[in-house]
This record gives C-alpha cells, structure tokens and sequence, in this order.
C-alpha cells in the first residue's frame, strides 16, 4: 500500500491527466505539476463550471488569464492542498510567467496553523503577534470536509451550523413577535415597524461586518483576543468555504440578538418594539442564507452573479474593503468598494 508521500511523488503522463476529465473524478496540470480537484470543483470561487472546462487539461496559462478568471497568489496556495504528483520528465513544458518568477515559488510556506488538526487548541497555545496573525488569518485555505475546532466532540458540536438551522430556529421567533405584537398596534403600523426593521437590517449587516467582525489591526495584542477575533470571524476567512461555518450559530446570534432587543426596548413602545424586531430577525435569516448561498450556490442571474464575485473578491482579495452581503449599497455610501470595479 502506497503512503502519502509516496504517492505525491507519482508521475503521470498527459494522457493519464486528460482521462480525468469529469465531476466524479476532475484532474488539471498546471506547471508539470498534476492536482485533483474532484472534491473542491464545487467550492471553486468562480463556479464548478468554469473549472470543468479545464478537466484532464494544463490549466497553467489559464489561470493566468484575466478574462477567463482572475487568480490571486491565494489561489496558488488552495491549489498546493490538492497535489497528487508530476508530470513524467518527458513530457515536461517550459511555461514561465511574464513576470519571470513561477506564482508557486511566490506562495509562502505555512506557518500558522494545521488545518487538519483541532484549531481551538492551536489557537490557545500560540504566540503569534497580532501583526501576523491578522495577515495569515485573511489567507484562504482548503478542505475537503469542516474543520475541527476541539478534540472534544460535545464541544465541537456547538461549532458546526447547517444552513437550515437558521430560518427553523428563526423564523418562528419571527411569527412568535408579530403575534405579540398585534395586541399593542395593528396590522398597518406593524408593517411599518417590520419594513423599517427589514431595511435597517441592511446598515446593521454592514455595520457589525465592518466595525464588529472586521476590528482586525485594532484587537490588542496577546492570544485571547486573537482566540476571539478567530472564533467570531477569522476562522470564516481562514476557511471561507467550510459549510458548516458559513452561517451563525444560534448561541452566539442569540446572545447579539438580545442585546439588540434590549436596545430597541430603549427607544420604541411596545407593538412597534415587536414590528421592528420582527423586521430585523427577517432580515438576518435572508442574510444568512444569502451569505451561504454566495460561498456555494450558482445562478444563471446576472445580479446574483455579480454578488457572489462581489463578496468572494472580499475573501480572496481585499478583506479591507466590500463588507456589503446582500448588495453593495452601504459600500457606496461609505466609500468601501473595491479599488477597481467588480467585472
């Protein structure tokens, strides 16, 4: 039986390479260097069908062709995760960039954390400077399944949120405060309250994203606050396509929906506390799936099309600027686009 590093260093000729050329079993050259991409077609940022085109193919020259795809150095570094070998010495192509230096060799080498082993505990125990930390943390990584948080499975549980959790724990919360509600005001002021909550959802979506989630150079230095930066949102741009870590647990969205409730308490009377909450958890849940819709789902829709490159281009980009989930809007307002315009 083959090890691992045994079979990394496998060759293939072209014409073994060009046999993977479908969904089940989906291989690319690039470099004289030979990778599977079967279980990460589909978390491709820009869609499986753009990869399925190059299956069994040298991808080298068209990962560095900006019309079809444009590729950061991050690309580079997902890609490293999925080698299986090269190709054979006779067979090799001369294909140097335009630049001069291979984009591999620029790809650091990892000194942050071991995707395949419990993160929490990494996290906890390190020592990094929170200079380092913000700049590997906003590096993109792969795999093929969720991480693991904590060796402890109980603990590990509360972790893991499937996207449907969301509108099944939300939603009835939802109705619950509309039915409270309508004892106070009628139906009429209570749309009012719900669309103004709804709407006001989309300036609180980009508020926390920007100034909560992304507090980034401001965290202070030392492991804890590095521990919570990580587990409230780093470990989404460590791992931007892990399913199960895409939407919010409800522990944590409950503990932030209270404190909101609380303020809203503060400033309006009772049925209209009601509309706009209700407004406001309505928003959330079309958030949150649309957030996990952006990192998985497909669209023949050109505006949903767009949203999706919008806010992948965060990820494996510029995570300084695009906070907006479910439009730019906010982003225009506030003057946080990207430097150059979303194609």
């Amino acid at each position: 039986m083959e090890t691992a590093s045994e079979t990394k260093l496998r060759e293939y000729s072209r014409a073994e390479v060009a046999k993977h050329d479908n969904a089940q079993s989906l291989w690319v050259i690039r470099g004289n260097q030979v990778f599977d991409l079967t279980t990460f077609h589909t978390d491709h940022p820009g869609g499986s069908d753009v990869l399925m085109q190059f299956a069994g193919q040298d991808v080298t020259e068209a990962m560095r062709d900006s019309s079809i795809h444009t590729h950061a150095i991050q690309a580079y570094r997902v890609l490293k995760d999925f080698y299986v070998g090269e190709i054979t010495s006779d067979e090799r192509q001369d294909q140097p960039p335009a630049s001069g230096c291979d984009e591999m060799e620029q790809v650091e080498e990892e000194k942050f954390l071991d995707i395949n082993r419990p993160l929490f505990m990494q996290m906890w125990n390190s020592k990094f400077t929170r200079e380092f930390y913000i700049r590997e943390v906003h590096k993109a990584h792969h795999l093929p399944r969720p991480a693991v948080f904590f060796a402890n499975s109980f603990c590990e549980t509360f972790t893991r949120t499937p996207w449907w959790v969301i509108p099944v724990y939300w939603v009835p919360i939802m109705v619950t405060l509309l039915v409270l509600g309508v004892k106070y005001e009628p139906p009429n002021v209570m749309l009012v309250g719900f669309v103004f909550g709804l709407v006001s959802w989309t300036l609180l979506e980009y508020s926390m994203h920007r100034f909560v989630f992304h507090y980034d150079e401001n965290i202070p230095e030392g492991t804890i606050a590095q521990v919570a930066h990580f587990l409230l949102h780093g470990v989404h741009h460590f791992l931007p396509m892990d399913p199960l870590r895409l939407v919010m647990p409800p522990a944590l969205s409950t503990f932030l929906g209270l404190n909101i409730l609380g303020l809203l308490c503060c400033i309006f009377t009772p049925g209209m506390v009601h509309a706009v909450a209700a407004g406001l958890t309505a928003g959330y849940v079309l958030y949150d799936e649309c957030h996990y819709w952006l990192h998985h789902g497909t669209s023949s829709n050109k505006y949903l099309s767009q949203l999706k490159t919008y806010h992948l281009r965060h990820h494996y980009k510029d995570f300084k600027a695009g906070f907006g989930i479910t439009s730019d809007f906010w982003d225009t307002v506030f003057g946080t686009q990207f430097a150059t315009p979303v194609c």
